[in-house]
């Protein structure tokens, strides 16, 4: 049985632990339809818990000329089997920011 000073040990690591707002991990897309990403070869995380931003998924951008024209244009950064990323896991733990890819160079 532990005893008084390990209890409040085991409770100040806790709070330290549980005030970290966000960690920064990186992760490998194993699959995109579904999406599934592993972390450290141990946790795959499902489309559920993930957050992907713009970096990380087509989309489509209006962007002005200068005649004063308006043209949409679709940007395709979306993800693909093998890609590495870069994630912010929120506080709590239970979903990932998809921030962007790692470029390996």
């Amino acid at each position: 049985m532990p005893n008084m000073v390990e209890i409040i040990k085991m409770a100040a690591i806790d709070a330290v632990n549980d005030s970290k707002p966000t960690t920064v991990v990186f992760g490998n897309v194993l699959s995109t339809a579904p999406l599934a990403i592993s972390i450290d070869q141990k946790l795959i995380l499902k489309e559920a818990h993930l957050i992907l931003t713009n970096n990380v998924k087509e989309h489509v951008v209006e962007i002005s000329d200068e005649l004063g024209g308006k043209r949409k244009f679709t940007v395709y950064n979306g993800l693909t089997a093998g890609d590495s990323v870069i994630m912010i896991q929120l506080q709590g733990g239970q979903k990932y920011l998809v921030f962007d890819k790692v470029v390996k160079e």
